[in-house]
């Protein structure tokens, strides 16, 4: 992706159109997840994707242009569109940002968590539980969106079993913010697994967009609780950045621990459920 925004210039003005998922706006994402779902569905294209994108988000009826002209300066604009796509042909998503930042469920607003990546650092007001818990219900069916949509959005202090009672609620939403809110927490995944020091907790399969985490997360909350780090509720509502960088620090330090009692490399591998190459850059 070459560049954060497309400017182009008309007799009217100048005017921008964003090429990153983080520049969106919430209803710019939904009408693009609507765009996603047909051509998950193969009821579009990618043209047709991303022209409907440029269409959006300049607030032009495609229905209503008639100028053949006009036209073709809407489908040049949209082939310099390359954020949504990845050069598989597949939807690119991973991305670091909360794009449906409040939701409204039963008449009642419902604060979503942040995403913050200003001044080159990274913080996630998401709790470790409340990680572990949507990263369980992600790959579940379509009947579970609004169980994962209830553990994103659940007030603090995060509980399952609040999750789980506001879970009603959360099904009367409509099912296209419910996917929505599914892509939005499964990019946050696939980024932070896969283009941070993190990768090193997952191991991606191929064909498998969401990488699949090495350690055991539910486990690892009690392991933590029984190394000194608190009771088991204090680990719980740990800041995920704070908690995964915990756990990049033990897999490290184990690796190396085994590696020092003369462990083969390969069987540290399979120990831990990561390839030789990553084990080698550990030690």
């Amino acid at each position: 992706m070459d560049n954060e925004r497309i400017y182009f210039t008309t007799p009217k003005g100048e005017y921008s159109i964003p090429n990153r998922w983080e520049l969106l706006t919430p209803d710019e994402y939904l009408h693009l997840c609507h765009e996603i779902a047909k051509f998950a569905a193969e009821k579009a294209t990618q043209y047709d994707v991303r022209l409907h994108f440029v269409c959006k988000t300049l607030g032009i009826n495609l229905n209503k242009i008639e100028d053949e002209d006009a036209m073709a300066n809407l489908i040049v604009l949209s082939e310099h569109i390359d954020f949504i796509f990845d050069k598989n042909d597949k939807v690119n998503i991973s991305f670091l940002a909360q794009l449906i930042p409040v939701l409204k469920a039963n008449s009642t607003i419902y604060q979503g968590y942040e995403v913050n990546t200003s001044f080159d650092t990274l913080t996630c007001s998401l709790t470790a539980s409340q990680f572990i818990d949507a990263q369980e219900v992600l790959k579940a069916k379509a009947d579970k969106l609004p169980l994962l949509a209830a553990i994103l959005y659940c007030p603090t202090p995060y509980s399952s079993a609040k999750a789980h009672e506001l879970a009603q609620d959360f099904a009367k939403i409509n099912p296209l913010k419910l996917h929505a809110i599914a892509l939005n927490f499964q990019a946050i995944v696939t980024y932070l697994f896969t283009r941070t020091p993190f990768s090193i907790l997952a191991q991606s399969k191929k064909n498998d967009p969401i990488p699949e985490i090495a350690t055991g997360l539910s486990e690892t909350l009690y392991n933590l609780s029984n190394d000194g780090l608190g009771d088991i509720e204090k680990i719980k509502q740990m800041p995920l950045i704070e908690f995964l960088t915990i756990l990049r620090k033990k897999l490290i330090e184990s690796v190396k621990a085994m590696h020092e009692h003369k462990m083969d490399i390969v069987e540290i591998a399979d120990k831990v459920g990561l390839s030789t190459q990553i084990i080698k850059k550990m030690l």
